[in-house]
């Protein structure tokens, strides 16, 4: 009877993970950052698509490198919540390329 209950229990948890879009993976974006608001936490994306299009996405709880700025290039895996697009992590591609020619540069043997 236990071993019933525990099955029964597992695939109604997993129906509910399908049923919640928790097992789909994020959707990803690459492109210009058109603006950032710090205190709001949100970020506006201009995906060159096609379609060409602004992503404005909420970086609440995700995973920054460092802080996007108007014209770097970022890329952000979110997911849709709610009608909003909730981001997971942000890398800064931009900044990245400045700390490697940084790190390149000093000789850091």
């Amino acid at each position: 009877m236990r071993d019933r209950h525990l099955l029964a229990t597992l695939v109604l948890g997993s129906l509910a993970l399908w049923g919640s879009g928790c097992l789909e993976g994020p959707q990803v974006v690459q492109g210009t950052v058109e603006s950032y608001d710090p205190v709001a936490r949100l970020l506006l994306v201009k995906d060159p698509g096609p379609p060409e299009r602004n992503l404005e996405l909420l970086l609440e709880g995700a995973e920054v490198g460092a802080d996007p700025a108007p014209g770097d290039t970022v890329r952000v895996a979110y997911r849709d919540r709610q009608g909003r697009r909730q981001a997971t992590r942000v890398m800064n591609i931009t900044r990245q390329h400045e700390l490697s020619k940084k790190a390149k540069g000093s000789g850091g043997h």
